[in-house]
């Protein structure tokens, strides 16, 4: 898989793997992501962080963004991080997130950080299973008043 750097004009199909990966979850019970990602808010996103598409030939295969801070879920830390978000494959490619993982963590180390960080649910073991086997720790959780826990990892690259 080869991953570059998205630009806007790819917006859809960052959105077509997401749409695709949502979908895969909802079908195994598991309703985190929207059926349909709103395009303006994605086109925002682009804006304001980095978007990374993983393609096999002319076909987007995974993607992943990346955040300079994650206040929100994560508080005010020291700028030694970068936050990866909707990592997503389509199953076509299923056991290639490790790739996208680890273009995560070679951006991290290129941006001069130390920390790669992530959330997931935290009442998903198989999902928290996958990340800690791929290195990162738990280093906490936050809950959310609609019952949401989110398990925030970490792992110094």
């Amino acid at each position: 898989m080869e991953i570059r750097r998205a630009a806007l004009a790819d917006l859809e199909l960052v959105a077509g793997v997401l749409e695709e990966a949502a979908a895969w979850l909802r079908s195994r019970g598991i309703d985190q992501w929207p059926a349909r990602f709103d395009r303006e808010v994605l086109a925002d996103q682009f804006r304001r962080c980095d978007w990374y598409l993983g393609r096999e030939g002319a076909r987007a295969v995974g993607t992943f963004n990346l955040w300079r801070e994650d206040p929100e879920m994560w508080g005010d830390r020291p700028a030694d991080a970068l936050y990866v978000h909707r990592l997503a494959v389509r199953r076509s490619h299923a056991g290639h997130g490790g790739e996208l993982l680890t273009s995560a963590e070679r951006e991290t180390r290129a941006a001069g950080r130390r920390w790669l960080r992530l959330d997931c649910s935290a009442l998903n073991p198989g999902l928290c299973g996958y990340y800690e086997r791929a290195g990162f720790r738990r280093a906490g959780t936050r809950a959310w008043r609609n019952g949401w826990v989110s398990g925030l990892y970490e792992k110094e690259v």
